[in-house]
């Protein structure tokens, strides 16, 4: 594994997302994850309330139980519809219970919906100062919406934003990322394998993603992955059921990309030139 180190937090590139854990039949998804802990060092773990209506957390339990709970860095998230009711100690609470752990490492709000956030702020502080977290952040925050946050008193705490961003997804690169970098936020990708089975069946079958993995010695959904933590300033997670996927989507996935291959997919998938909407899922 390799890593970002953030505000004295040594965190991995590369971590597991939650989304829909336990939503099937698999009975392999929580040895596919132990796999990942134990083989690839990906100790960066992601959930929600939201994911199962707490049923991910409730899988995560048997996982975390497993391991020196000071090895890995768990990302949890409240509900803005929370928020809003300034449930944030309870929701936390009940996450806390769930995971069966004392403490999360990195709390976001979901989305921001109609979150007054100086309020949002103040109640991540007052968890912090419980020792119930020990950092705040938030997901799908577009950089307007960073700013304004960052105007509130104590808003700069914000030690990340969770944001969508992948090879076919790169409008965040164009003012939030670099925003996010020169304020001291981490920027943590997900679905860095795309946001839905159309466009990733679509990248990974394109003959140019394919010459250039293979050129690479990776695979389509390594050199993915590769791409988004090329520059070792976003760290990603996503979900995987198998550790045969587990396996492909890691191959010599921190090899840097030769320089005429990053060129070519660049060209292939190239970067915005004007400011898009931050696209969420």
């Amino acid at each position: 594994m390799e890593y970002l180190f953030h505000r004295g937090e040594k965190i991995p590139l590369i971590g597991f997302g939650t989304y829909r854990l336990g939503s099937s039949a698999r009975s392999d998804e929580t040895e596919t994850l132990c796999y990942g802990i134990e083989e690839y060092g990906m100790t960066l773990i992601d959930t929600a309330e939201m994911y199962g209506n707490g049923i991910s957390e409730t899988i995560l339990n048997g996982i975390i139980s497993r391991y020196d709970r000071r090895s890995l860095f768990i990302v949890d998230k409240i509900l803005p519809s929370n928020a809003e009711k300034g449930s944030y100690t309870e929701c936390c609470k009940r996450s806390l219970e769930r995971l069966g752990t004392d403490c999360i490492d990195l709390y976001l709000l979901h989305w921001k919906a109609d979150v007054v956030l100086q309020d949002m702020v103040c109640n991540m502080e007052k968890l912090v100062e419980s020792g119930m977290i020990r950092h705040w952040g938030v997901s799908n925050f577009d950089t307007h919406e960073m700013k304004e946050l960052f105007a509130c008193d104590k808003g700069p705490n914000c030690f990340c934003d969770q944001i969508l961003y992948n090879l076919d997804e790169r409008g965040a690169e164009y003012d939030l990322i670099p925003w996010c970098i020169e304020h001291d936020v981490l920027t943590m990708a997900y679905s860095p394998l795309c946001n839905s089975s159309s466009s990733r069946i679509a990248v990974t079958g394109d003959e140019t993603v394919i010459k250039i993995a293979e050129n690479e010695q990776k695979t389509p959904e390594s050199l993915m992955l590769s791409f988004v933590i090329k520059d070792h300033k976003t760290v990603t997670v996503f979900k995987t059921s198998s550790i045969l996927h587990l396996k492909n989507n890691m191959k010599n996935v921190f090899v840097p990309f030769g320089k005429d291959d990053l060129l070519e997919l660049e060209k292939r998938y190239p970067p915005p030139t004007e400011k898009r909407p931050l696209n969420k899922i």
